[in-house]
């Protein structure tokens, strides 16, 4: 049993709380994400009992065994409760090593695990023609508006309620950002490949590249971030209480570099929330505050937000891909900060100059109060740090091994 939740019957909740779930509304929810899916069948691992969710016009039929299906997975019991009760994902389990594939394609797992939310807890799928993002006067919202620190903050709150991020400029002063570049050369030095602490690529040359460094208050110039006046007035605009993700503040801020012509690793990163590799019910809202050390544009590699998709869903999707949405990337400069809610969609793609600058940020976390990880671990994004010499495997490489 996932510690904290009521336990799961798998044939009961297949035979009467499912339909029921889907019956009261998730059906046509589900149904507006999956019309491309092949059918999927999950099981149980000890037992080998399983069922088939298969797309119907408006629903999904839900059918005992695995005959109509495509694709077949097996999870032990914790596993299922977890993606029942939010707290497991498709791509978290295939990191983990906690799924065994029975037949077919791992990635049609990954392409149901927004329906699967839809499914089970009735999160909607994101449509962005259903949007009609509003400022407080009824206006329409300019979803890259930027504000400065002396704005109205209900203006602030509204916008980052109704967008899930925020733009805010020129909150650090260029000797803070110099400091913090400074700081980022340091870490930068110190990281070693497989410590646990950073994330790693490789290049086009096959050459190994820093991505990220992880537990940056080691050093004094960031060790305060988590608390900086500046950020908790930013972060207080939530509706729900947060304070800094980590135990301390050592463990509270990462620094990110971005690099050109990446092969691998998640120096580029797809169209991803967060809390991607699980935790959603336990840990969100999380918010994350992105300082940024150089500009966020084209040429850099940007940081782009999917406008009002935090209380959403939306599928794995490259950062190239034609039939992906290409969101919203702010104008940012050196000393601009973002903040944005875990569980929005955003991306990175790749820098479209070889020279740079390239784009680097300050990442700080915050987490509503009592959030915890399900099964008492450090962090549910330490399923990516599984290979001894710190490379970063990009989604459809794990799942292609399976």
């Amino acid at each position: 049993m996932v510690a904290g939740f009521d336990s799961i019957d798998f044939h009961e909740f297949h035979n009467r709380e499912l339909p029921r779930r889907l019956a009261a509304g998730n059906a046509g929810l589900a149904a507006r994400g999956c019309g491309h899916l092949p059918p999927l069948g999950i099981a149980l691992e000890d037992s080998g009992e399983t069922y088939t969710y298969v797309p119907r016009e408006g629903t999904v039929e839900i059918v005992a065994g695995d005959a109509p299906a495509r694709t077949v997975i097996a999870v032990r019991q914790d596993e299922f409760e977890g993606m029942v009760h939010d707290c497991e994902s498709a791509p978290g389990l295939i990191y983990g090593g906690r799924v065994v594939k029975r037949r077919g394609d791992m990635m049609d797992f990954v392409g149901w695990d927004p329906v699967l939310r839809a499914m089970y807890q009735g999160r909607p799928i994101y449509d962005a023609d259903a949007l009609d993002l509003r400022d407080r006067r009824g206006e329409p919202l300019d979803p890259a508006h930027g504000f400065r620190p002396e704005d109205d903050l209900e203006d602030m709150a509204h916008f980052l309620r109704s967008v899930g991020y925020l733009f805010v400029r020129e909150v650090f002063s260029a000797e803070e950002v110099a400091a913090f570049r400074a700081a980022g050369e340091v870490l930068r030095g110190r990281a070693v490949e497989g410590d646990q602490l950073s994330w790693w690529g490789l290049d086009d040359r096959g050459e190994s590249v820093l991505c990220r460094v992880i537990r940056a208050g080691d050093l004094p110039a960031f060790r305060g971030l988590p608390r900086d006046p500046r950020l908790s007035s930013l972060v207080d605009l939530a509706d729900t209480k947060l304070v800094p993700s980590a135990s301390s503040d050592v463990d509270g801020v990462t620094v990110l570099w971005k690099n050109p012509r990446m092969r691998e690793g998640l120096s580029d990163l797809p169209w991803h929330r967060d809390c991607g590799m699980g935790g959603h019910s336990v840990m969100c809202p999380t918010m994350v505050c992105s300082i940024f050390l150089e500009a966020n544009t084209p040429e850099a590699g940007e940081l782009r937000f999917l406008p009002g998709s935090w209380q959403k869903s939306w599928g794995f999707a490259e950062a190239g891909d034609a039939n992906a949405p290409q969101g919203v990337a702010v104008p940012a400069r050196p000393g601009d900060l973002t903040l944005h809610y875990g569980d929005g969609m955003h991306f990175a793609p790749p820098p479209t100059s070889e020279t740079g600058p390239f784009r680097s940020c300050v990442l700080v976390g915050y987490a509503r109060e009592g959030a915890r990880h399900h099964r008492g671990e450090r962090h549910y994004n330490d399923v990516l740090l599984g290979r001894g010499d710190g490379q970063v495997e990009h989604m459809t490489k794990v799942a292609g091994r399976y």
